[in-house]
């Protein structure tokens, strides 16, 4: 399984916000300025087949639109799957009337399947293998992070829970929300991540980080821990 890191960072800093591409074509959140640079990056739009939302903030799925209509400029007939927390339909349509794209032309080449409950597997083309697992995202709910085929794990927004565990005990690698220093309800910290890493031989690669906490991750040197820079790939 190739996975590229589309951004690494968190909303106020100099890194795309956080979002990960699976296979050049299952996308995990798809923030603001995402679509712009995955085509700085090179990626093929027409590839894409699968968005994923862990929960809705803007820098989690602002550019669902404009992913939409460029594959619809494209003529792409193959459609996009979207699967997202419930009430994603509306909140859905709310962005393109925000954004000026209500004619709905593009409604009928998305699929928007909502999760109707925590632990319960997606299977699509007989390829991935999706469970979402809900996440405490403070007082935003519902937030969820992602299992997918057994091996990669994604915490989304969280701070630590049980959620958060299930998803390091069962998957190969985590790539986890690491904002803070310090850990609190909505996002973790590198207390946090020390001690999920502790006596494990396991790796997180950390993502959603602010600036000064990447910085004092480096100062760190934290044992099976990635620090990673936007467009960084690894295979599992």
């Amino acid at each position: 399984m190739k996975v590229d890191l589309i951004g690494t960072g968190s909303i106020y800093t100099k890194y795309n916000s956080a979002s990960t591409l699976i296979n050049e074509e299952l996308l995990i959140d798809i923030p603001n300025g995402c679509h712009k640079q995955l085509l700085k990056m090179g990626y093929d739009i027409e590839k894409i087949k699968v968005v994923v939302i862990t929960h809705f903030h803007g820098d989690h799925f602002a550019d669902i639109p404009f992913l939409v209509r460029h594959r619809y400029a494209l003529e792409v007939t193959e459609r996009l799957t979207i699967i997202a927390p419930k009430g994603a339909k509306e909140q859905i349509k709310r962005l393109f009337d925000v954004y000026h794209s209500n004619d709905f032309d593009w409604a009928p080449t998305i699929d928007i399947l909502e999760i109707e409950a925590s632990n319960k597997e997606i299977e699509l083309f007989e390829k991935y293998k999706i469970r979402p697992i809900e996440v405490s995202h403070g007082e935003f709910k519902p937030a969820y992070g992602y299992i997918v085929n057994n091996q990669l794990g994604l915490t989304g927004d969280s701070g630590i829970c049980d959620g958060v565990k299930d998803i390091w005990k069962n998957s190969e690698l985590m790539i986890a929300d690491t904002s803070f220093r310090k850990g609190e309800d909505s996002h973790m910290g590198i207390d946090n991540i020390k001690e999920l890493l502790k006596d494990s031989n396991k790796k997180i690669i950390a993502t959603h980080l602010r600036d000064t906490t990447r910085e004092a991750l480096k100062n760190e040197k934290i044992s099976n821990l990635i620090i990673p820079e936007d467009g960084d790939g690894f295979e599992i």
